[in-house]
């Protein structure tokens, strides 16, 4: 009798730890195919933004914390240029660009810049003669294979500034991004007002909230204003969109990165590897985002910049003087005015 309860013992003693053995190992393989199958989901989307056709593997390690590479810099400040247009599906220039704007990230400061670059700047592709102006650069090159590549080259010759990485983006994934943070409040700056696009918006000066149509006809309208205005309308946008990102810890969350990859397909393409976007989101995530130096560029006589008709582009803005000079100074000081005070307040505070 004894014995048959030892038995009976050992038995029950067995089937209840293969049972949690059982579970335990039912949960890693359930865990580790949801994880191969995000890193599935990741790796096909990436391939398309990046152009980098690499194994899930790879893909899947990249994903893990602590693992990427830092991004490439000058003297600790990366530049990536950012392209944005209709979409290579719009037969009515859809490969123009609408905005280009350098985000320039300083590790030193911490802080990040956003210049808006006027997209009428009569330019030469390096090593060509013929002059186009700069939002046509991307179409040209995107028929050599090199689209936002061509644009980069053209606006380190003519700043003096290294461009270390391009991102392209269409309306698509710009909506597709709002769509994802259930809209954005904009500080709008003034009273807007355009009959002509899709029905024509209206909005007036403060906060005001938009979903991802509305977003799109404010950043894109510009019969009754001009580009420079529309450049200004296009950086509300974007840090309404940083604004809301930050707030829902987007940048850290992998279920919304998900959903916006989701939305992305080939409407984003980059020149960064997928190490390299992982440091940028990295990076980002150590900036001082609450405090963005904006920069636009027009036609003020204090400025780098006057305008002209050309015969054959018609209206164009050229650098006054003849000179890029002065713009290229402007650039690259663009972090002065940050390590200046920075430093002011170490020596402050060192001095109390």
């Amino acid at each position: 009798m004894k014995q048959k309860n030892k038995l009976g013992r050992f038995f029950t003693e067995w089937t209840w730890k293969k049972g949690i053995i059982v579970t335990i190992i039912s949960i890693l393989v359930i865990g580790l195919g949801v994880f191969l199958y995000v890193a599935n989901r990741v790796n096909n989307t990436l391939g398309d933004i990046t152009g980098e056709r690499q194994s899930i593997f790879r893909t899947a390690r990249s994903l893990l914390p602590g693992t990427g590479n830092e991004l490439a810099n000058t003297d600790g400040q990366t530049n990536i240029v950012v392209a944005a247009m209709r979409g290579k599906d719009d037969p009515n220039g859809g490969l123009l660009a609408d905005s280009v704007i350098i985000l320039s990230l300083d590790k030193d400061t911490s802080q990040a810049a956003m210049i808006s670059i006027p997209r009428d700047l009569r330019v030469q592709i390096p090593g060509e003669s013929p002059y186009m102006k700069l939002n046509a650069t991307h179409a040209v090159g995107y028929e050599r294979g090199e689209g936002i590549e061509t644009v980069m080259a053209v606006l380190e010759d003519i700043s003096g500034v290294d461009m270390h990485y391009g991102v392209t983006v269409d309306f698509e994934a710009f909506t597709g991004i709002i769509d994802a943070l259930g809209g954005v409040t904009v500080n709008v700056g003034q009273d807007f007002w355009d009959p002509n696009y899709e029905g024509g918006i209206n909005v007036t000066a403060g906060p005001t909230y938009m979903d991802s149509e509305t977003a799109k006809r404010y950043v894109w309208a510009r019969m009754t204003s001009n580009d420079f205005d529309r450049s200004r309308r296009q950086r509300e946008v974007i840090n309404a969109m940083k604004d809301k990102a930050m707030q829902q810890g987007a940048l850290s969350n992998p279920v919304f990165l998900l959903n916006v990859l989701d939305s992305l397909g080939d409407h984003v393409t980059t020149t960064m590897s997928v190490d390299e976007m992982k440091a940028a989101l990295t990076t980002l995530s150590e900036m001082n985002l609450n405090a963005i130096i904006e920069k636009g560029y027009d036609t003020d006589p204090a400025g780098p910049f006057t305008s002209t008709t050309d015969p054959t582009l018609g209206y164009i803005i050229i650098p006054r003087g003849g000179t890029w000079a002065p713009f290229q100074a402007d650039i690259q000081a663009i972090f002065d005015t940050a390590a200046e005070e920075s430093e002011f307040n170490t020596e402050s505070n060192t001095t109390l």
